[in-house]
């Protein structure tokens, strides 16, 4: 059972989102999953349906390598809902039952896996688990495709694994009778400690001559708000319709949330460390300090020490970002403490806060984008 009330009908939200149900149920033709949770925070839940929108009708990854990692990811955190969601599609765009056996049972790649299937296997295993992707891996579909697609791979994976998140953090179980995913012990990838390389894998587009024509609006728009064009969004810009919607939601994150600036630059920079994001980290722990954060709370972060000293809220929002990136589920005990601090649709975007980051920590990892030189530094361990 759900930990909260599922919104699924018009009369679960106040008559002001009336409207704005309607829009989002039409797309689907009803409101479940994670989108059930969501809509607990309504300024957020339009622009988040939108990465989902394009990923489903306009990528240029095709429907087999995205079904594929879509289920790769739902292993990856153990998410029976979106296991569920999505095997049948991966059957029906032609994954070979082999491939979906060695996802399910976490197993080793062997006969009857193609060459394309696996790469896609190993690429999310990478994303996910290694928080670097092994170069030959990265090379041989890059070869095979192009930095779009690339990028839009990667933020498929990053796309489901933050839909894991709430769907697992919120315990929204699959509907009964579905397909079981075997309880297996946690995946042991381990991390590829090293430093981002000298070059990035993708071209940054950081100006507006790199872009065509048709990326020149939402160029402009990512500008406008941040200054210049750099990070995620020089990936991003390499799909202008996606980069759009990620754009939203940041802003919508950003200027829009019922999470303090201290709060969310708190849990970003927690993201950051488990996902061992140089770029964020660099770019963040500095914005946390400036929002009232301490210096200690921020070496505690760094240095993944213990939380037991410091303030109980501080210690408690790290806590539950570990947790989910780290076990992909929350204690109850976590749990029921977070939702009478904040409310509901605070712990909704604060989920929705860490899994945005994710998918921004695994395309800045997925494609080596450095910090600036002189920036402050994330150790390797």
């Amino acid at each position: 059972m759900a930990r909260v009330k599922l919104i699924q009908t018009r009369e679960d939200v106040a008559p002001e989102y009336g409207a704005l149900f309607d829009e989002l149920a039409a797309l689907r033709g009803r409101i479940s999953g994670p989108s059930s949770v969501v809509m607990h925070s309504p300024v957020l839940a339009k622009p988040w349906n939108q990465i989902s929108e394009y990923l489903h009708g306009d990528s240029v990854v095709e429907a087999k390598d995205a079904e594929l990692a879509v289920c790769a990811t739902a292993r990856h955190y153990d998410c029976s809902y979106i296991w569920n969601a999505h095997v049948s599609q991966a059957r029906k765009a032609g994954v070979s039952e082999a491939a979906i056996a060695a996802v399910r049972e976490r197993a080793v790649l062997g006969a009857g896996v193609s060459m394309d299937e696996a790469l896609v296997i190993r690429f999310t295993r990478d994303v996910l688990g290694r928080n670097r992707i092994r170069g030959e891996v990265f090379e041989a579909l890059l070869s095979a495709h192009d930095e779009r697609w690339m990028v839009e791979l990667t933020c498929w994976i990053g796309r489901y694994a933050a839909l894991a998140g709430i769907l697992n953090a919120f315990e929204v179980s699959p509907a009964e009778g579905a397909e079981v995913l075997p309880e297996l012990p946690l995946s042991q990838d381990q991390r590829a400690s090293r430093r981002p390389l000298l070059k990035p894998r993708v071209r940054q587009l950081t100006s507006r001559e790199m872009v065509a024509p048709d990326g020149y609006e939402v160029f402009e728009a990512v500008s406008e708000g941040r200054g210049n064009v750099r990070g995620p969004f020089s990936l991003l810009m390499h799909s202008p319709p996606l980069c759009q919607a990620v754009l939203e939601v940041s802003n919508v994150l950003r200027f829009e949330s019922l999470l303090t600036p201290y709060l969310r630059e708190l849990v970003t920079i927690a993201a950051a460390r488990e996902k061992d994001c140089m770029y964020v980290w660099s770019a963040h722990a500095p914005a946390a300090r400036k929002e009232g954060v301490s210096d200690a709370t921020v070496r505690l972060v760094r240095d993944r020490g213990d939380l037991s000293g410091i303030e109980a809220a501080d210690r408690d929002a790290i806590e539950y970002t570990r947790t989910l990136l780290r076990t992909h589920r929350v204690p109850s005990e976590l749990f029921e403490h977070m939702q009478a601090s904040y409310g509901v649709p605070r712990l909704v975007e604060l989920t929705c806060l860490i899994g945005h980051y994710g998918m921004v920590c695994g395309l800045l990892n997925a494609c080596e984008v450095a910090p600036a030189a002189g920036a402050e530094e994330l150790p390797l361990y």
